[in-house]
């Protein structure tokens, strides 16, 4: 009986041992526990790279008096932070944030200002150094100005017998907005094609690929932060039929037996030769172009004469790619001498006289002219190799004052020319009428 009581003492007190134990085994894993987790939030260091500068002026005075940010010399920043172990340790580039402070900037210029370093997520650290720490910002203001378009396509080669005309651009003109630094340089904008053309005989177009900004004094001008309001430039590349012509002159009112060639190798014109163009590809043009008709007696000595082509140019449908359309026609009269001749009734004629029931005359007695040609030639002629004639062709018959254009001429010699411009009054009278005879009959 002693013996069950004393095992059952002994199983009481094993029991009371373990409780024992196991609250002792609590309360050291407790307490290592405890000094694990101190040891775990610990203070630490962490350094971060690479961090971006965020430069947003949303909201700020810089947005506020209408100033943009041009430049920066800061794109990113590398960091040392400091804090507890379990409160860093989620930390790195893309946690963190680099900003700026613009405080109270409101004019427009470069600035120096500091970097600051925030955590969006709202956990705390020390940043114990940055890298840069400051930034240079350059503010400006946004200004407009509208530019000529300068069409700009090198590599383009025309036909044989073609050549290129000036290009023109679709939009002519562009505005640019941008900063005003920038903005006041500009003069000019090219549209720009680097494709190549070649061999072309017909114009065409091509779409600009590219723009180009340029000063004054031709210096390119960067285009960051400048915007344009079209985004499509058309360039037109005319290709033209072209031909380098003599200019000649139609000498009109000339006699039957005048040799115009001998007057016309005197003739001298400046320019002496023309360049001319035509937009239609299948154009011809001829060797000559015909400056003026110029009429016989206007050719005295010392002539020379100026003659604006531009319309005969324009009726042609024709370009003058020489540049002035004022042409000089100049008679060279070495060797040439003046000489006043008077011709009595019998050297003034009338021509083509109609046949109605009037008769014409001349109503001069005598005529003086005057008249050019080799000196030498004109010493042996007199009024009797000289006649002046007036065409009765285009007469009105219902007119009874008649005065026609006297066309003097020298039946005996080619290379002589009269500068005499007259009219010759004619007497237009009613014939007579004659008797009408009847023929009688005798009788048997």
């Amino acid at each position: 009986m002693n013996l069950l009581k004393n095992i059952g003492k002994r199983i009481e007190q094993g029991l009371a041992d373990n409780t024992r134990l196991a609250v002792i085994s609590l309360l050291l894993a407790i307490i290592v526990w405890l000094m694990i987790s101190m040891g775990l939030d610990q203070s630490a260091s962490k350094n971060i790279d690479h961090i971006q500068l965020k430069l947003d002026i949303t909201g700020t005075s810089v947005s506020d008096n209408d100033l943009i940010i041009t430049d920066s010399d800061v794109e990113e920043v590398k960091v040392k932070i400091k804090g507890s172990k379990t409160q860093i340790r989620n930390l790195n580039k893309d946690t963190l944030e680099a900003y700026v402070d613009f405080g109270s900037i409101t004019s427009p210029g470069k600035k120096i200002l500091p970097i600051k370093l925030v955590s969006p997520a709202g956990i705390k650290f020390e940043l114990e150094s940055i890298s840069p720490s400051i930034v240079n910002i350059t503010f400006d203001r946004y200004s407009s100005k509208e530019v000529p378009v300068i069409p700009k396509v090198p590599n383009i080669t025309a036909a044989e017998g073609k050549v290129l005309d000036e290009y023109t651009c679709e939009p002519s003109v562009v505005n640019i907005v941008g900063p005003s630094s920038k903005i006041d340089k500009v003069a000019k904008c090219y549209a720009c094609s680097d494709k190549e053309f070649t061999g072309k005989d017909s114009a065409f177009t091509v779409t600009a690929s590219y723009l180009q900004l340029y000063s004054d004094d031709d210096v390119e001008v960067e285009q960051k932060n400048i915007s344009f309001s079209a985004n499509s430039f058309v360039i037109t590349v005319p290709v033209l039929t072209q031909k380098t012509v003599k200019p000649v002159v139609e000498i009109i009112n000339i006699p039957d037996n005048f040799n115009k060639e001998i007057l016309k190798e005197r003739l001298r014109f400046s320019p002496d030769s023309l360049v001319i163009a035509s937009n239609n590809s299948n154009a011809e043009i001829s060797d000559t172009f015909e400056v003026q008709k110029i009429s016989l007696n206007d050719f005295d000595l010392g002539y020379s004469k100026d003659f604006d082509i531009s319309e005969r140019i324009a009726n042609l449908n024709m370009m003058n790619k020489t540049g002035d359309n004022i042409v000089t026609v100049s008679l060279d009269d070495t060797g040439l001498a003046r000489k006043e001749i008077t011709l009595d009734s019998s050297r003034i004629h009338l021509s083509d006289i109609p046949s109605d029931n009037y008769d014409y005359a001349p109503l001069l007695n005598k005529m003086t002219i005057t008249v050019v040609g080799p000196a030498d030639v004109l010493d042996q002629l007199t009024s009797k190799d000289f006649v002046a004639d007036a065409s009765l062709m285009n007469m009105d018959s219902a007119v009874q004052k008649l005065s026609f254009d006297a066309v003097i001429s020298c039946p005996t010699s080619d290379e002589v020319w009269s500068v005499t411009k007259a009219k010759i009054p004619i007497q237009k009278t009613l014939k007579t009428e004659q008797p009408t005879t009847t023929q009688t009959e005798d009788n048997e």
